[in-house]
């Protein structure tokens, strides 16, 4: 069946994305609802996905903005676009953020020390700076390989519904969407 087939190729491109190599679908935009009650969107990276635990995971800075508005409203919107086959991904789902436990210190662990940089800084993302340089300081690289856990978490997200937008299909553009029903994923077609 053909819905089975886009079902299996939507998580095949989401499972991928967490391949080293692979940039398809990794940088995902993450929206959220803001503090201020307005749309806020920013990039961030898969770093985990699971079919069977209906799990896609990033990380993020604990200080950053994204985790007091998850905090706030656990819904969030994770959406990717694969611009040379003209394919779209949107995720809802409902967060969960770890900042402590096995999970967390297993990501931590296994991340590179050039993405472990950007928890090492003393300044919350966000905070206004004269130059880039200023967010790390002179010694940033010489600190302890554990300096900066204590701002870094982990966030999974649960989706409960994805849209997958297809415009490049041989028999014209293709538009289906998995709503969640218990441990089932109901699929429809829907205009594109």
């Amino acid at each position: 069946m053909k819905l089975d087939r886009i079902y299996r190729r939507l998580w095949d491109c989401l499972i991928a994305a967490t391949c080293e190599d692979q940039r398809t679908f990794k940088a995902m935009q993450a929206a959220t609802i803001g503090l201020d009650g307005a749309p806020n969107v920013r990039m961030v990276e898969l770093r985990r996905v699971s079919e069977p635990e209906n799990l896609i995971m990033f990380h993020t800075d604990v200080r950053s903005p994204k985790v007091a508005e998850l905090r706030r409203e656990l819904k969030i919107t994770l959406v990717g676009v694969e611009t040379d086959r003209n394919r779209q991904i949107r995720v809802f789902g409902k967060s969960r953020i770890l900042h402590d436990g096995a999970a967390r210190l297993d990501a931590w662990e296994s991340s590179s020390d050039r993405t472990l940089i950007l928890y090492r800084t003393l300044l919350a993302p966000g905070t206004p700076i004269c130059q880039p340089r200023d967010a790390f300081g002179e010694d940033c690289g010489a600190q302890p390989s554990d300096e900066g856990l204590a701002h870094f978490c982990v966030v999974e997200v649960s989706p409960f519904r994805i849209d997958w937008l297809d415009l490049s299909a041989v028999d014209g553009p293709e538009r289906v969407l998995f709503i969640r029903n218990g441990t089932i994923w109901e699929p429809s077609w829907i205009a594109p």
